[in-house]
């Protein structure tokens, strides 16, 4: 997705615009230009606003207590919890997003489906996300033999029709899906209009129950990340309208 979705992009392109105008002898507009950009980076760095935006897009999935929980015939995690491989490590480094495979290993060890299907590919020479997701998953204790890899989507999009194949390979027709709860409006039509029966398994929850070390006027790098992705996933939910993929 373009970088211009990013909060600090738009900035970085304004500023510059304003210093442009300031020397072009625009100094009004230069100015208000450089206000506005400023005004726009610190808003979007607060708590205030990251939850504001979150909660918009988490509110449609809520949580479930395990109990309660129905059984499906397969677990399917999206990547998006892994940086990749770094240096010196055995495993592939974890982000905020790690919650995926917590929340799949759960339900699995719960008795919910007999097998989990990792999905997400990597650039060129790199491993694979489906790779690091089934390496992170045995450590948690989930047997190899009960992982299933689908190792070469990019998006969303390629997520749902490239597990297809696999999973209509066995026969699944009703999945748990798991993913960040603000990603779930987007992802879970993409699996359902591939024929399954989607049991939406949110998790990776944004907003904090607890008081923050930081005051939530108060900008954040963490803030300005958390308004980041919510931005780019209300752009991703509508490309993919327009594509026709939703």
């Amino acid at each position: 997705m373009s970088l211009l979705v990013y909060p600090l992009t738009q900035v970085i392109l304004a500023v510059l615009i304003g210093l442009f105008l300031l020397k072009k002898d625009w100094p009004r507009s230069g100015k208000w230009l450089i206000f506005f950009a400023t005004a726009w980076l610190y808003v979007c760095s607060s708590a205030l606003f990251a939850d504001f935006l979150m909660g918009s897009l988490e509110d449609y999935y809520r949580p479930k207590v395990m109990s309660v929980v129905p059984k499906a015939e397969a677990i399917v995690v999206l990547g998006g919890g892994t940086r990749g491989d770094t240096h010196w490590s055995s495993h592939g480094d974890l982000n905020h997003a790690a919650d995926r495979m917590l929340h799949a290993a759960d339900l699995y060890k719960n008795g919910k489906a007999p097998f989990i299907l990792v999905s997400g590919g990597a650039g060129p020479g790199d491993r694979s996300e489906a790779d690091i997701m089934e390496q992170i998953l045995v450590t948690m204790g989930v047997p190899a033999r009960a992982i299933l890899k689908e190792s070469n989507s990019r998006d969303t999009h390629e997520n749902a029709v490239f597990s297809k194949v696999i999973l209509d390979g066995k026969g699944v027709e009703k999945i748990h899906l798991v993913t960040s709860a603000w990603h779930m409006r987007r992802a879970v039509p993409l699996f359902a209009r591939e024929g399954y029966e989607v049991i939406p398994a949110p998790t990776d929850y944004q907003r904090l129950v607890g008081t923050p070390a930081v005051p939530p006027f108060l900008p954040t790098v963490d803030d300005l990340a958390r308004t980041t992705y919510a931005l780019r996933e209300y752009v991703g939910y509508l490309v993919y309208r327009y594509r026709g993929w939703l």
